[in-house]
Parts: C-alpha cells; sequence; structure tokens
C-alpha cells in the first residue's frame, strides 16, 4: 500500500507507528512579516559554512546571509584541527614536484576503499573533482600548502598548510566574505527551518539574537553547515555505540543543530552509527566526568617507525593505518586503551618532520611533557621497565619487540604487511605512549543529493534546503581518512554555495 507525505506525517502526529520520528512540516508556519530577505542564506560559520557564502557570492548571489550561534567564527571543530586536508590536483603539488593532475578518479577510488565501500559515491565524486578549486582558492588568497604522504595515497595528497591549523581557513574566508559583503550575523542562533503549508519547500530560519527572534527569507536556498555532533557526548553514545563513553575533541558547538532542526521537518539522516573516533586520545582531566580530551598524532608518529601494541602487550593491527581504523580494530578487540612504543630516533624524526604532535598542544608543550610524563608519555631505558610502567605484561611485550626486530631485519612485515619499519628496537630509551578512544568527527548526518539538497524520508530533495561539510552523512562511509573532513567541509561548501546561488 502507498502512502502520501501527507498522510504519513499526519499519521505520526496521531500517534500511528513510523520509521522516522520527525515533526510534521506544515506545522512551521510562515511569519506574518519577515525581517529580512536574501538570496542566499548559511547557518553555521565553519569551514564549509564560510566557503558557501563566499562561493555564492562569487557565482551570482547579491545578498548572502551567514548566521553563526557563537561569538566567534573560530569556535568550531575547523578551528580545532591541525589543518590537514585532502586534495587531488592541486596547485601546491604542482609547486612541490607532485604531478597529481588527471587522477580524480584514483582519489575517489582511495577514499572509497578507506570508507570500506559503503561511502556515497555521488558525495566522493563531488570531493575529487572540485577539492582542487577549494584550495587552488585557498592558494591564491595567501595559504602555504605542502603535501605530505599520507598511506591511504599512492601520492602526496595530504595538504599541511603553513599556520598548521585549520584556524587558518577560518580566517581567510571570513575576512574575505566580510570584504565582498555577506552579512555575517554572530551571536545568532538558528532554531527553527521555516517551510510553505504544502511541506515540500523550505522559505528561511527562525533565528534568535540577545533574546529577540527574528526571520530571515531566503529566496534562492538555506544551505546547513552547522558541523557534527561529537560535541555533544549524549550524541555520541547514542549512536556510536562501539564507543559509548569515548572522550571528545570536536567542539563544543558542534550538538548536532542542523540535524535536529532540519530532521524535525522530515529530513532523513544516514549512516548515524559513524564518526571518526581516534585511537590516540588524551584526556584533559582525571575527573571521569569530564570527558573532553586532546587527539595524540599517534598514526602520524607510526610512519616513522613505532609500534601499537594492545593491553595485552600484543601487536592487533597494520601500525600504518589511520587512528580510526586502529580504533575500530580496539573496538573488535574490546580494547578500551591502546599503547605505542618508539625508540628515540623514532620520535625525534617525528618531532622534526611534523610540527604538531598532540592537536590542541604546540611542540613545546609535547616537549615539556617528554620530560615531566604527568600525562600520557612514560619513559625507560629496556623495553621491560616501560612495559612494567605502561602497566603491560613485561614477558608479551619483550616476545613482541624481538619477532618484530627480526620482520625489521628481513624487510617484511609478516603479520600485518606493515609498509613503514624504520629501525629495531634493540637500544634505549624508549618512550611508551598510553592512548584511548576519541570522537572528533561524526560521519553520520542529513541525506543529500549529488546537488547537495537535503532528501526527505522518502529520498525525494526537499526544495531550497542544501547542506554540507559534518552535517551531512555518506561522504567518509564507515571510516575516515585524515585530512578529508576539512577538505571535504571546504569543497562541499564551495559546490553547496554555487548550487544554492544559481538555485531557483
Amino acid at each position: 500500500m502507498s502512502i502520501s507525505r501527507r498522510t504519513f506525517f499526519k499519521s505520526f502526529v496521531l500517534g500511528v507507528t513510523t520509521t522516522v520520528a520527525t515533526s510534521t512540516l506544515a506545522n512551521v508556519t510562515q511569519p506574518a512579516k519577515w525581517d529580512q530577505t536574501c538570496d542566499v542564506l548559511i547557518v553555521g560559520a565553519g569551514a564549509a559554512g564560510l566557503f558557501a557564502a563566499v562561493s555564492a557570492k562569487e557565482n551570482g548571489a547579491k545578498s548572502v546571509v551567514l548566521l553563526e550561534k557563537a561569538a566567534s567564527p573560530f569556535l568550531n571543530s575547523t578551528s580545532l584541527s591541525a589543518g590537514s586536508v585532502n586534495a587531488t590536483g592541486t596547485k601546491a603539488q604542482f609547486q612541490n614536484g607532485v604531478e597529481d593532475r588527471g587522477n580524480t578518479a584514483e582519489f575517489a577510488k582511495e577514499v572509497e576503499k578507506t570508507g570500506k565501500g559503503i561511502a556515497d559515491p555521488r558525495l566522493v565524486k563531488i570531493f575529487a573533482e572540485n577539492s582542487s578549486k577549494a584550495l587552488d582558492w585557498l592558494t591564491d588568497h595567501g595559504v602555504v600548502f605542502t603535501p605530505q604522504p599520507n598511506a591511504a595515497f599512492r601520492l602526496k595528497r595530504m595538504h599541511g598548510c603553513d599556520k598548521h591549523t585549520g584556524a587558518q581557513y577560518i580566517d581567510t574566508l571570513f575576512k574575505n566574505a566580510k570584504e565582498i559583503g555577506v552579512d555575517v550575523k554572530l551571536n545568532t542562533k538558528v532554531v527553527e527551518l521555516i517551510t510553505n503549508k504544502e511541506a515540500d519547500e523550505v522559505l528561511g530560519v527562525k533565528a534568535v539574537s540577545k533574546g529577540k527572534e527574528t526571520y530571515i527569507r531566503a529566496t534562492n536556498g538555506v544551505i546547513i553547515a552547522t558541523g557534527g555532533f561529537c560535541g555533544d557526548v549524549n550524541m555520541i553514545d547514542k549512536y556510536i555505540m562501539d564507543f559509548r563513553g569515548a572522550l571528545t575533541f570536536s567542539s563544543a558547538n558542534s550538538q548536532g543543530d542542523g540535524l535536529k532542526m532540519a530532521t524535525k521537518i522530515g529530513a532523513a539522516s544516514t549512516h548515524m552509527n559513524y564518526a571518526a573516533v581516534y585511537a590516540y586520545g588524551v584526556p584533559m582531566s582525571k575527573d571521569k566526568n569530564n570527558r573532553k580530551g586532546w587527539i595524540f598524532r599517534g598514526h602520524v608518529m607510526n610512519l616513522y617507525g613505532p609500534i601499537t601494541v594492545g593491553p595485552d602487550g600484543k601487536r592487533f593491527v597494520n601500525d600504518d593505518l589511520g587512528a580510526t581504523s586502529i580504533s575500530q580494530a580496539m573496538s573488535h578487540k574490546g580494547f578500551n586503551k591502546v599503547f605505542q612504543i618508539a625508540t628515540e630516533a623514532q620520535l625525534l624524526d617525528f618531532m622534526k618532520n611534523d610540527p604538531i604532535q598532540v592537536i590542541g598542544w604546540d611542540q613545546n608543550t609535547f616537549k615539556k611533557e617528554l620530560e615531566e610524563q604527568k600525562v600520557f608519555v612514560v619513559k625507560a631505558d629496556t623495553i621491560a621497565e616501560l612495559a612494567k610502567k605502561m602497566g603491560l605484561p613485561v614477558a608479551e611485550v619483550e616476545a613482541t619487540v624481538k619477532r618484530y626486530n627480526e620482520f625489521v631485519k628481513n624487510g617484511k612485515d609478516e603479520d600485518f604487511d606493515r609498509k613503514y619499519m624504520k629501525g629495531t628496537f634493540e637500544k634505549g630509551p624508549y618512550y611508551g605512549f598510553i592512548g584511548q578512544p576519541i570522537a572528533g568527527i561524526s560521519l553520520g548526518g542529513l541525506k543529500v543529493d549529488k546537488n547537495l539538497n537535503v532528501l526527505d524520508v522518502y529520498d525525494k530533495p526537499i526544495k531550497h534546503l542544501f547542506a554540507a561539510g559534518e552535517a551531512i552523512g555518506g561522504i567518509h562511509g564507515g571510516s575516515y581518512i585524515g585530512g578529508n573532513s576539512v577538505g571535504s567541509s571546504l569543497t562541499l561548501g564551495l559546490v553547496a554555495g554555487k548550487n544554492a546561488a544559481k538555485s531557483k
């Protein structure tokens, strides 16, 4: 038996059980008077939102309004990140001797492979084909990128920026948005999407600023770019069931606001049980009720030769994998902690080539931790002493290291076939790093089509409603490549802004 959209929502209101908990669109009525009208309205001033605003303006939108609930555009997950972004065919690659033009299909396949084959291929294709446009725009506006290796890619497709923080992108985009006439309103929280009576079109938003309600009409479209939901530990525990109780590094502003508003009017969500949960989290406090943490870039350090073991003292995964793949392996094993072992030479090589060891710390803070060993680092002259300090079974760790040393000497990892085997563990001092799962990025969110139009629960586009950035689901699939979140947020923000500007 078929069921109409109107009947579906009516049945929900009457209490009939349905597969999606959502309110009726018809209840979100128009105001008697709109306080402001614009062509394109963007909700959220992170990487996706700011690029969407700039792109909409550059693609013909005469009036663009950007609403941000925080007092600053720097209180978001992009600003907290180390600034790594993935892209293919960029000016920065060419300038640094990496010939990667014409490889968008390969880049897309690499992203889909790491996403365990369940990423939305349409979104990955858009990301691959437009990633260079986003990064080249930033290059043209003063950002200096350096291509870096990433085990997920054949070529150096990860890019680091010269200031080593995602806040650099926010700063560049925010300044440009203001210069070209985007109407930016900070301290303005969008609380509701306004729809027409037929429940198939978004007209604008209801927002609150300093206790006063304001209604803004958007004739071409509203773009949701409010970020993810990992700033809300209750949502982590509700949706990311494999990592209930995990720490969070996400911005406190990442509360899933756009997701909640859109699903309230009938939007569909997807991939909600997936998140970028990193293996190497470091708690900010000894108070177990405080679940905020930092991310140690142990997955990057592993590329310089260190090994990773579980609480049993044994290797359990290919050490070259990304931090989220390692956390998933931890989940399968039931491990709530992970341990890395590094020689001093490996550690110094990592620090020499990568300026950021802990996202949220500068290198001087990390050096202090190496000296004082108060938070998550231990140091010892022997493997046995190191294992004891980390609370690991000494005999098992010694056996693991002995076996691995033979792999290094023979040039082949017979257990996990890792590639980056740089040095044996035969001479101290040694350093140990203790980590635990930490959620940084939600991989699930609103379901969108190839135009970044938000879809309803029947897979039908909701007219004039777009989304980009961490607010959408499907771009990453079931796992995450470091650099893909900010990279895809910038890229899809650019595309969403263009599409909304041209929407009628």
